[in-house]
């Protein structure tokens, strides 16, 4: 069983305005990234929330995805880890990490991930494009309980630092791996070329 875990607590502070919220193509940012984690082989979906907790359950809506509200949000992304990696199915064998603010990962990338994690049996495989690791990342559930003690602003980097040459990479030719919206900038420029 695979799990995955989508960090959308945040307080968006670059964007100044909450990301995961954003609008593309009629559908807000968090609701696309749920909904390409359900098209692929992970079998269960928690959403890590926090800022403006409600219109994000509301931008889920009734997607099969179960909710985590982190009354913590604002002390940083590791307390969201921490959650949601304490409240992931005891039968899951791997759990992969998300962002909110990265649309454009798609279900064949993650399957491409999930596919070559279960090959190497390795403790964590990251998805690399021209050089720049990425998203989404795949831990197995060995490294549960690191995640689950993450405070603050420590996140998955912290884990990931830990297991330095075990970490093991991928290197895929899709940008969407690297690519994420944190600027107003980098919205207005994606949002004229997005197409659903």
């Amino acid at each position: 069983m695979i799990s995955a875990i989508i960090l959308a607590a945040g307080l968006s502070s670059r964007m100044g305005i909450p990301k995961q919220l954003l609008k593309l193509g009629g559908k807000t940012m968090v609701g696309i990234v749920t909904e390409n984690v359900l098209a692929s082989k992970v079998d269960e979906v928690l959403v890590v929330t926090g800022h403006r907790e409600q219109e994000i359950r509301a931008a889920i809506g009734e997607l099969p995805a179960k909710i985590l509200f982190n009354p913590h949000y604002a002390q940083g992304q590791g307390t969201s880890l921490a959650l949601g990696a304490g409240a992931i199915n005891a039968g899951a064998s791997a759990f992969l990490v998300f962002m909110a603010d990265q649309p454009l990962i798609s279900a064949s990338l993650i399957n491409m991930v999930i596919d070559e994690f279960k090959k190497r049996s390795c403790l964590a495989l990251r998805p690399v494009y021209q050089g720049k690791p990425g998203h989404p990342v795949i831990l197995d559930c060995a490294l549960r309980a690191e995640a689950a003690a993450l405070k603050g602003d420590e996140g998955l980097r912290k884990v990931l630092k830990q297991l330095g040459s075990r970490v093991e990479y991928l290197p895929v030719q899709d940008e969407s791996a690297i690519f994420d919206i944190d600027t107003p900038e980098t919205y207005e420029m994606f949002k004229s070329k997005y197409k659903n």
